[in-house]
Order: structure tokens, then sequence, then C-alpha cells
């Protein structure tokens, strides 16, 4: 999807995470977020250690001690690129960087959003 079809304007915000607080579920299989680079209420960029084919639909989650939020989204694009993140979960192996549109009938989107950002910013 190209930037000029977004529908909302995405906050860059390059966080690499180094716990599973952030995870993408896919089918039957979970990943952990490595980073995310950009974030709006109807999306996100991220980077993840395994392809996901775009049209695949998937759940973002966030965990904290006191509640869980998931968002239903899609995946738009997947690109794979050398990460060079040693120490930060991909010891040196080739990432994705994946673009996700949220499900815009899921109410957990503003939600997940706001989640995403008090996490980063309290980093």
């Amino acid at each position: 999807m190209p930037i000029e079809d977004r529908k909302h304007q995405r906050s860059p915000i390059e966080s690499e995470f180094c716990s599973d607080s952030f995870h993408v579920e896919v089918y039957d299989r979970s990943y952990v977020l490595n980073r995310i680079h950009d974030v709006s209420i109807s999306g996100t960029g991220i980077m993840i250690p395994n392809e996901i084919r775009p049209g695949t639909p998937v759940k973002l989650v966030f965990k904290s001690d006191d509640y869980i939020i998931s968002v239903n989204g899609t995946t738009v694009w997947c690109k794979p690129i050398s990460s060079g993140l040693d120490d930060k979960g991909l010891n040196g192996k080739d990432a994705y960087r994946t673009g996700i549109q949220f499900d815009y009938k899921d109410r957990n989107c503003a939600m997940f959003f706001m989640a995403l950002k008090d996490f980063i910013s309290r980093r």
C-alpha cells in the first residue's frame, strides 16, 4: 500500500523491544515484535523474524501486568531486510519489515495505538 493510500498519518517511533510485551499471531503461530517503525490508529510498520505474506490475517497483541489488548489486521506488504541486531533478538539473521493494516471494524484499534504509544514513552 503506497503511503498516499493510508487513511491516517503514521507517527515514526523506531522502537526496539527486548521483551514479549508485543507479539503478532499468525494462524497458530506467535512472533515477538522486534521493532516497531511507525504506528497510527489504522496500522503499523513492524519488523519481525518471519515472513508474513500480504493478505494474511494477523492479530497484534500487547500484554502488560494489568491487561491484554489485541487488534485484528491484515498484512499489506512484507519485505526482507538485513537486521544487524545481534543483541536484540534476531542474532544477525535476516528480518522482515512488514506493514499491517488494522481491521477498521475492530474497536480495539485506538486502545492498541494508545497502549503502544504509552509503552514506548515510558521506555
